[in-house]
């Protein structure tokens, strides 16, 4: 195991094909935590949000779901009673708040590092990568983050989610600025990052921006 998984968004017909393969990972009755924190409750409930991801895996074979809704407190062994984790999309700069105000960056890590099973979907994937601020066009920093850095699972890489052609000119802002490589993923693109290799996942193609804004394309099925 020991792998990550991050789709651009998008509804669970445009993710079938990366949620499948991550559901592939998770045989034998093995359990799925779910953290939906990015998302508002008082624009969607969370129990809705429960009843979502049950839609989304329990058809694919996942049956063992449980879903946290308040980080505090928590422990690595809490998090290692869990094969794999799944963080969900909605407002990115929230879920870092969350995510860092509660020290679970540190327990999410060492889950990581110690072979566990991560999935993030849009503003999930986006905590994932080294600096937030790709979803400044986006969401709205209510919560008043102070910090852009990102949990850093992919090196130098920050990740754009719902990614459009008509996207470039802010990537290469994004760039200017921040001087960090960005991986661009459509609503029907995903990425799997196992052993130090990355696959493209989905029905559409990954874009690769580097510090010199050069653009590279790569067809789901093909290694980056």
């Amino acid at each position: 195991m020991g792998a990550l998984y991050l789709s651009g968004g998008g509804d669970s017909d445009q993710t079938l094909l990366i949620d499948r393969g991550f559901a592939g990972e998770l045989t034998g009755g093995m359990s799925l935590l779910y953290l939906p924190m990015a998302m508002d409750p008082d624009d969607i409930s969370y129990d809705a949000c429960y009843e979502w991801i049950k839609s989304v895996f329990v058809p694919l074979g996942v049956q063992d779901i449980t879903m946290w809704v308040d980080l505090g407190g928590k422990t690595l062994d809490d998090l290692k009673r869990y094969s794999a984790v799944y963080i969900g999309g909605g407002n990115t700069f929230s879920l870092m708040h969350y995510i860092l105000q509660s020290g679970f960056h540190v327990h999410l890590t060492a889950f990581k590092e110690d072979g566990g099973l991560i999935y993030g979907g849009s503003a999930g994937a986006i905590v994932m990568g080294s600096n937030i601020a790709t979803c400044i066009h986006m969401d709205d920093n209510d919560v008043q983050l102070k910090t852009g850095d990102g949990l850093g699972f992919l090196n130098d890489f920050s990740i754009w989610c719902h990614y459009e052609e008509e996207n470039d000119p802010l990537i290469h802002q994004f760039i200017q600025a921040y001087r960090k490589p960005v991986i661009a993923l459509s609503e029907e693109t995903g990425l799997k990052i196992q052993s130090g290799k990355m696959e493209v996942l989905g029905t559409k193609p990954l874009h690769i921006f580097d510090r010199n804004l050069l653009k590279r394309v790569f067809e789901p099925g093909r290694p980056i």
